[in-house]
């Protein structure tokens, strides 16, 4: 048996080392989200603001009888909030048992992702990496930065 079919017999039951992702556009940037994490992707939410809810909160959606509260996630990375141009997307995730929505300016796609091919995110200025980046993947043509939803959900919180 020649190696090239050992090494995809190898590749074919270490289902460990390939990780999913779904994509998604924040202010021109690509992001990813866990797909472990994401139970669901809306392409369009009305979302019904919360009074006196922190910033990072645009406010809640009601997804099948369930009302669910969605952030904006270009506050919790720093970016300007986008001005309301009615439906937008959300993509679902769970944090610790509970729903939380996450507004991104774009769904792009569910990327498969060789554990090898993820980079830790660098030391900026002597300072540890922030623990909301899992890592980052260069494709060609594309910059990803993988993010940590549970580390989000703590951002949008504070």
């Amino acid at each position: 048996m020649n190696s090239i079919a050992q090494n995809l017999r190898a590749a074919r039951r270490d289902d460990s080392t390939i990780t999913r992702w779904v994509g998604f556009r924040v202010d021109e940037q690509n992001y990813a989200l866990d797909i472990h994490q994401v139970q669901e992707v809306l392409a369009a939410a009305e979302i019904e603001p919360v009074p006196g809810a922190p910033s990072a909160v645009l406010g809640v959606i009601n997804l099948r009888g369930r009302i669910v509260t969605v952030v904006d996630l270009r506050r919790c990375l720093g970016f300007a909030a986008a001005g309301d141009t009615g439906p937008c997307s959300v993509i679902i995730v769970d944090v610790g048992g509970e729903s939380l929505g996450m507004r991104v300016d774009g769904i792009a796609e569910i990327c498969s992702v060789a554990e090898a091919a993820i980079k830790p995110a660098p030391a900026i200025h002597g300072r540890e990496p922030d623990p909301l980046v899992h890592g980052i993947v260069s494709r060609p043509g594309l910059m990803m930065t993988l993010l940590d939803a549970e580390r989000l959900a703590q951002i949008a919180a504070a």
